[in-house]
């Protein structure tokens, strides 16, 4: 092998070695690009996803203050009517201390505003023989008005009624007599509109 021939060979396999280098260089390139990628998207899924939980999480705490804010509120009326009561019948002649337990319906209703709409269409339809039909058709539909706050909607509430008194249990004193324990009956009876025997009255021991 004369000098000239391996001089070519040598720059030969140089060249290979640096065309291997090159693709070798240009991989490790394409595989941290991919790297890199994958870590942001990676990144940004675990950011939504947290976003999202947070969301949900405010949406729960909202939900459960509204539902706590609402017990409280009926809590709040129930003790506030037994209070009246007790400081009215305390009031009575021939009454002294007065305990009270009332009974209430379950919760209080709220009646929203509605939408009505009504249309009506009528068809006139005429047949091969020449007989003519006419065909009336009535439809309703209701929808929830609702209100917004913001962002937030709510349906719109016209009325609110508040639990309603379906029993009381009274122990006064005094009510050893008839015509005190009568008179402390008939006063529940026209406050609340209960029925008389929903409405149970004893004398309160000594």
């Amino acid at each position: 092998m004369d000098f000239k021939k391996l001089m070519n060979y040598f720059k030969d396999e140089k060249k290979k070695k640096n065309a291997f280098t090159n693709i070798l260089i240009i991989g490790l390139i394409g595989i941290l690009i991919v790297i890199v990628a994958s870590f942001f998207n990676s990144t940004e899924s675990f950011s939504q996803s947290e976003n999202s939980k947070k969301e949900q999480t405010t949406s729960q705490s909202q939900s459960q203050n509204q539902n706590q804010s609402s017990s409280d509120s009926i809590e709040s009326y129930e003790t506030n009517v037994e209070n009246k009561l007790k400081n009215t019948l305390e009031q009575m002649d021939g009454v002294g201390k007065v305990q009270i337990m009332m009974y209430f319906s379950s919760g209080e209703e709220q009646v929203p505003a509605f939408n009505v709409n009504k249309s009506t269409s009528v068809t006139d339809e005429t047949d091969n023989s020449g007989g003519k039909r006419t065909t009336t058709q009535n439809s309703d539909g209701d929808t929830v008005v609702m209100s917004k706050d913001g962002d937030k909607e709510s349906p719109l509430i016209l009325k609110t009624y508040k639990p309603k008194i379906t029993g009381v249990c009274i122990v006064a004193e005094g009510a050893e007599d008839e015509n005190t324990k009568l008179n402390i009956t008939n006063a529940v009876v026209e406050l609340f509109g209960v029925p008389a025997d929903k409405v149970n009255v004893y004398p309160m021991k000594k």
